[in-house]
């Protein structure tokens, strides 16, 4: 089963768990091939979102590298003396694997609704 199949049969969670076990599948670039706009429509704003989280939790003293640390993300020993923004980035672009996931399910979602679906030639 795809991971699409899996998410409209078993919900959210399921397709999520199924994307990052497979690991491989979709990338960034077959992505935005295939979806267009609708790949773009569901990462930025999900970029966004992570950013902001980010710099909240940095500049609310929140040790994000550590945090990373706990499912697997390092961060470099830069961000030590870096300011709020910067460590809210690396923090943000150290993230990317937790957010690659959720772009992979939602994207299908989100072309959907807008109508941009892929052709039949374009569908895996």
């Amino acid at each position: 089963k795809s991971v699409e199949e899996t998410t409209e049969k078993y919900g959210l969670e399921a397709g999520l768990f199924q994307a990052a076990k497979e690991g491989g599948g979709e990338s960034a670039k077959s992505l935005l091939k295939k979806y267009g706009i609708a790949y773009l429509a569901t990462s930025i704003p999900l970029a966004i979102v992570s950013f902001a989280i980010c710099y909240v939790l940095v500049d609310n003293g929140v040790d994000v590298g550590a945090l990373l640390a706990k499912v697997g993300i390092e961060s470099t020993g830069a961000a030590d003396k870096a300011g709020t923004l910067a460590i809210a980035y690396a923090a943000h672009k150290a993230a990317s694997p937790i957010r690659f996931p959720p772009t992979v399910i939602l994207t299908p979602v989100v072309a959907k609704m807008i109508g941009r679906e892929p052709a039949v030639g374009e569908e895996e």
